[in-house]
């Protein structure tokens, strides 16, 4: 076997090999939802192409005698969890098993050695033959991150409407502000500060700080949203008698694959939380994205296992199980030596 690792610029390379490794995904990708539609080719290259500036994004690509066996791709924040390094690596069906992943985590350990990364973090399939291999390593299993999908044909719309009319009972002193990408500059401000309502949301055991969030921010994230072809839509929840922005909802559409939408970020300010806003933000962010996104037929979104509340209304909307990824974090110089590297 004449095996090769090569780093590769999705930003430049040649769209032969993007597709080359286009189609290497979509064969992880059966793997893990056989049932599922594939991702279009042009998704995944505006999400290549296309990377926030506060990003470093590395990527390898193994071959075997020309052909791609393998991939993995290092992100790092360039201005906050300096000491966190996020990675993903893998191996095609019929190459497992041969000793080819320790080729493509040796770059990434040397990447986030040299950038001072001390601490490492994945995510893979539970119960995948991956995880004895990270505990092996010495990582530690510390977030359970389950992914669920609404079926639009699902919905119970009088649900929803139920669950908007007793928010007006039980939250009169709230009302909700409809807003989309970009988001204008009179509210920005109050914006990034809602942002950090997602602090709150559980992160169990994973070793990760808060983000911050600015109108420079916002603007990559959102100028990168745009062009990858995923524009948000948000409500927002806001407190009459003060005007604080207290809740938020969002949902991205994915204009390269129209059918499938992603449920974002949905966080409630703890001091108004039990009031029915996050229900309320839900029902009216669904009713209103659908309306505007007629041929979306499905809602995918995350939540950390933990955090019951929020899976708890998404169970009540109609979401269901999809998959379970657990997040793995580790020692980088701790992974590079039971790698013998």
């Amino acid at each position: 076997m004449a095996t090769d690792v090569i780093e590769i610029d999705a930003l430049a390379a040649p769209e032969s090999l993007l597709l080359e490794l286009h189609s290497f995904y979509v064969e992880l990708d059966k793997e893990e939802l056989p049932e599922d539609p594939q991702m279009p080719a042009e998704q995944r290259f505006a999400i290549w192409r296309h990377v926030p500036n506060y990003s470093v994004v590395r990527r390898w690509v193994l071959f075997d005698n020309e052909t791609i066996v393998g991939t993995s791709v290092l992100s790092m924040n360039k201005t906050e969890n300096l000491k966190n390094a996020y990675f993903r690596l893998y191996i095609g069906q019929n190459h497992r098993r041969k000793g080819l992943s320790r080729l493509l985590a040796e770059p990434i350990l040397d990447v986030a050695l040299e950038n001072g990364r001390t601490s490492l973090t994945t995510d893979v399939t539970e119960g995948s033959e991956w995880e004895p291999k990270l505990e092996s390593l010495g990582m530690k299993r510390s977030l359970v991150d389950k992914e669920s999908r609404l079926m639009i044909e699902d919905v119970d719309w009088d649900l929803m409407d139920n669950w908007i009319e007793r928010a007006s009972e039980r939250a009169p002193e709230y009302e909700l502000l409809s807003l989309e990408t970009p988001i204008p500059e009179e509210h920005l401000q109050k914006w990034c500060d809602l942002m950090l309502v997602m602090n709150t949301a559980p992160l169990e055991d994973l070793d990760w700080e808060p983000f911050t969030m600015s109108p420079e921010k916002w603007r990559s994230i959102e100028s990168i949203d745009i062009a990858r072809g995923n524009p948000l839509m948000a409500e927002v929840a806001v407190h009459k008698p003060t005007g604080d922005w207290v809740g938020v909802s969002e949902i991205n559409a994915l204009s390269h694959q129209p059918d499938l939408a992603w449920q974002g970020d949905t966080g409630v300010d703890p001091a108004h939380r039990n009031k029915g806003l996050g229900r309320w933000l839900k029902a009216a962010m669904l009713k209103r994205f659908v309306a505007a996104h007629p041929e979306t037929e499905r809602i995918d979104t995350e939540n950390a296992g933990s955090n019951e509340p929020m899976l708890n209304i998404n169970i009540e909307m109609g979401y269901r199980p999809l998959h379970v990824n657990n997040a793995w974090q580790g020692d980088t110089a701790g992974v590079r030596a039971g790698l013998g590297l």
